[in-house]
């Protein structure tokens, strides 16, 4: 069984698999992918591409393998060896079985720093290659997004400028050590827009992965934090409750709840202002202190933890790598995924 990371639907690659066919055939309009890059708000995505083959269609004629991998064989001799999602018609991603799939998906309310934080997690494994503790290897999927492209624009977020949201999947690949025969395992990162969890409808349509999700991070930024201790008011407990229900409505068909991985974001911020926003900074590393923090200004969190097979609190910069502190954001790689 793999998974696709795009929809979050399991496909038996086995007994029942579509295929795109070889790439010198036609390109047609695809309706169901064309139908995915409108809910997903992706632009700029042709959906004219080579027809999907089953086993129902007329150039169907086997199925084969090559190096453990399943490949259509056309009854003109043809093979190719792009699985497609038969839910949304996006290609199903090498090393996504479900057993070594770990997917994060990234709430926060509109600037709370997701984009960044993303973006500055993706390019800290794009550019030190190997985790802090050099158990494992980094391995961008380009496919995707293109590695030059997030860098960038992970540059873009730290000059002060608003990132483009990431509308679809951040994959990384990490393998056991350094050699690419190892175990593999795939971690996948969705962001989310305010949008996004706006009401029912919404979740429906953009956020199908989110209900197989192991990792729910709430990102909250420092100054709403520091702000909600001065004031000391019921109203910033409710809109954390109203933004956590919301969570919770995008994962109500999953298996077993996620772990909610609760990360104080924008330290930066936190340190130019000063007071009880930069409070913050002096219980870095203590996860107790820091819970206590929160739970002061949220008392919620309390309450709905409970909902969760976990509540972890971290604390973490997007711009450690412009503050010389760059394996923060390599620690907090691996706290949230293992």
């Amino acid at each position: 069984m793999r998974k696709c990371i795009f929809c979050g639907r399991l496909c038996d690659t086995e007994q029942y698999a579509l295929f795109r066919l070889p790439a010198d055939r036609k390109h047609v309009r695809d309706s169901v992918y064309a139908g995915y890059l409108e809910s997903r708000g992706i632009t700029g995505k042709s959906a004219d591409l080579p027809e999907v083959c089953d086993r129902t269609s007329p150039d169907f004629a086997r199925i084969g393998t090559e190096r453990g991998k399943p490949v259509l064989i056309t009854k003109t001799g043809r093979s190719s060896d792009t699985l497609v999602c038969p839910s949304c018609h996006n290609e199903i991603l090498r090393d996504t079985d479900e057993s070594v799939l770990e997917t994060a998906v990234f709430f926060g309310a509109k600037e709370s720093g997701k984009t960044s934080l993303i973006l500055a997690l993706a390019e800290e494994c794009i550019t030190e290659q190997f985790s802090p503790d050099e158990k494992y290897r980094y391995f961008f999927n380009e496919k995707i997004y293109d590695a030059g492209a997030v860098c960038a624009s992970a540059q873009k977020a730290r000059d002060g400028n608003k990132p483009d949201d990431l509308r679809e999947p951040t994959v990384i690949y990490r393998v056991t050590g350094a050699s690419s025969d190892g175990r593999v395992r795939c971690d996948v990162m969705h962001d989310t827009s305010a949008g996004d969890v706006a009401d029912e409808h919404s979740v429906n349509t953009t956020l199908p992965f989110a209900s197989g999700a192991g990792h729910f991070v709430y990102c909250i930024p420092a100054d709403r934090l520091g702000e909600a201790i001065v004031t000391g008011g019921e109203r910033a407990d409710i809109e954390m409750k109203l933004d956590v229900y919301r969570m919770l409505s995008a994962f109500r068909y999953a298996a077993r709840p996620p772990v909610l991985d609760i990360t104080v974001t924008k330290l930066d911020i936190a340190e130019k202002q000063g007071g009880a926003a930069a409070d913050i900074l002096g219980v870095l590393g203590d996860e107790r202190a820091m819970r206590n923090y929160i739970i002061t200004a949220f008392p919620c969190i309390d309450e709905l933890g409970s909902l969760f097979s976990a509540v972890r609190i971290h604390a973490v910069s997007a711009f450690a790598r412009a503050a010389g502190d760059g394996e923060m954001l390599g620690k907090y790689y691996c706290a949230v995924f293992g």
